[in-house]
């Protein structure tokens, strides 16, 4: 659980910078977060779910970790100016998106999530940045980060759930997708 304690909190402080700093500089930097959970090998729910059905692993109390993590972050520093109000803005447009939308933007966060942790995994520690920054800045969405903004500004919407099963979804089929013995390619593969 420590491990997905400290996870949340990398989220909770990597959501703080982007409601602090300027475009484009949040989505640049965010990326920070994701650096030191694999650095560090910590459990974040939207680095691990794409293993969903190949590993064994207890995806609830990940998720359960991340959230208090975030929590503790969030209700530490959202009385800085101008924090709740920017994550305010940010979520009443969350909670705006249509549930379909907010599925799909989760979904494509979740490939962009396995991959960044895979790349990872092969020694391209850029792709951490690289990934996350192009999450941001095409408005996909983070199940984890929303927590966060959503405590940053007190205000919840039914969205996150959406989002949160778009990430698995979008994770774990970028694992059958794109990994050489992926259940999809071996219906393919004719025998000889």
């Amino acid at each position: 659980m420590r491990k997905s304690i400290a996870s949340g909190v990398l989220i909770g402080m990597a959501a703080y910078l982007f409601l602090k700093a300027a475009a484009p500089w949040g989505a640049l930097l965010f990326g920070f977060a994701l650096c030191f959970v694999c650095l560090f090998e910590l459990d974040l729910f939207t680095g691990k779910i794409g293993w969903f059905g190949a590993k064994d692993l207890p995806y609830l109390k990940i998720l359960l970790g991340n959230a208090i993590g975030v929590l503790i972050v969030c209700l530490l520093l959202r009385w800085n100016a101008g924090v709740q109000q920017a994550a305010i803005d940010l979520v009443a447009f969350k909670a705006e998106l249509p549930w379909y939308l907010a599925l799909i933007n989760g979904a494509f966060c979740g490939v962009l999530m396995f991959l960044a942790v895979y790349s990872w995994s092969k020694g391209l520690r850029a792709g951490c940045f690289l990934c996350v920054t192009v999450f941001i800045m095409c408005g996909f969405e983070h199940s984890i980060a929303d927590l966060a903004y959503m405590a940053y500004a007190n205000v919840w919407t039914w969205n996150l759930a959406w989002i949160l099963v778009g990430n698995w979804v979008g994770a774990v089929a970028c694992r059958l997708l794109m990994m050489d013995n992926a259940p999809f390619f071996n219906l393919l593969k004719t025998k000889k």
